[in-house]
């Protein structure tokens, strides 16, 4: 079950998308080949295309993760079928490879974000434009805006959907804080870049001293109150990089400071402690390169639990808890 879990995330996520959907034009332009409507028409176009889709969709699988290989992957398909568009003889051919290029505008608007997804969408309707322009098929001009209006339309919808799912699923609605996977998605992404870099990674696990008392005695609205607070109190005390906040259990938090060495989290600590208005607990870890992602977290929480402990044995002015450094595992 967990290679069958793992394979259908995969294909959920945008590289899978991404591959099967190019697999699946390149099937579709080689079989066009063989049920041409026009035969006098030449092969060659098709065959080229078809070609460059099918190694972009092994290229989507075998590259790394870079920010920009997906979307430059997707862009030379879709120029690729605009070759293809110009080609066609027919009105039939013609739609059809309308269709793939309106399919490859969706995918732009649901797989990837905005600031990849506009000039995505913008490059298909370019290419329509201009492929329908030099084709030498006979067609009405409302054939083309309708695909215009059709590609305009799908892809606005489903990008505004997709956003505000996306934003529900990963956002948590009470402190505005990041759910637990999309965190966990993002310390990965930070923590590999700081293995590759060498750059300083602090990870600072805390919660709120007494929470249950403050839901017991002032109420739930207080309580939300105070952890919508802290978030926000948190994300003005930065030097440098904003910190990466998430909401991982009732009163639980975990902070992420890129480019923070030990002593400046511990002054961020400090800092935003003082700043807060209800005390709360902090444990440091600092990333180093034979950290695994549940070994940093884990170092985080040993320190928050020593840092209450501490708290506990010898209480400070106001209610400040200590902020012990992690220990090594």
């Amino acid at each position: 079950m967990g290679l069958v879990d793992a394979s259908i995330r995969w294909f959920h996520g945008t590289r899978g998308l991404l591959a099967l959907t190019l697999a699946v034009m390149a099937v579709s332009v080689f079989a066009a080949l063989r049920w041409s409507v026009n035969p006098h028409a030449s092969a060659l176009p098709w065959l080229v295309v078809g070609t460059l889709l099918a190694v972009l969709s092994g290229l989507t699988v075998v590259l790394p993760e870079r920010a920009w290989v997906r979307p430059v992957i997707l862009a030379l398909a879709i120029v690729g079928l605009g070759v293809l568009l110009a080609a066609c003889r027919t009105a039939e051919g013609l739609v059809s490879i309308s269709l793939a290029l309106i399919t490859a505008a969706q995918l732009a608007a649901f797989a990837f974000p905005a600031p990849q997804a506009i000039p995505l969408v913008g490059l298909a309707l370019a290419t329509i434009t201009a492929g329908m322009a030099a084709t030498s098929a006979e067609f009405h001009p409302m054939t083309w805006v309708a695909v215009m209006v059709m590609t305009a339309a799908s892809t606005s919808l489903l990008g505004y959907v997709t956003h505000r799912l996306r934003h529900h699923a990963t956002t948590d609605d009470l402190t505005g804080a990041l759910a637990r996977r999309k965190l966990l998605e993002r310390l990965a992404t930070l923590l590999h870049e700081s293995r590759r870099t060498g750059a300083a990674l602090a990870v600072v696990s805390a919660d709120v001293d007494d929470f249950k008392l403050i839901n017991d005695t002032q109420g739930h609205l207080a309580g939300d109150e105070v952890l919508g607070s802290l978030v926000a109190t948190w994300r003005s005390t930065r030097q440098g990089a904003a910190p990466v906040i998430g909401r991982v259990g009732g009163d639980e938090f975990i902070v992420v400071l890129p480019g923070y060495d030990e002593a400046r989290a511990a002054d961020w600590v400090a800092r935003a402690q003082s700043a807060s208005t209800a005390p709360w607990s902090a444990g440091i870890a600092v990333a180093d390169r034979s950290d695994s992602l549940s070994d940093l977290l884990h170092r985080a929480d040993v320190s928050l639990y020593e840092a209450k402990r501490s708290r506990a044995r010898d209480p400070e002015p106001e209610g400040r808890p200590a902020t012990p450094h992690a220990p090594p595992v």
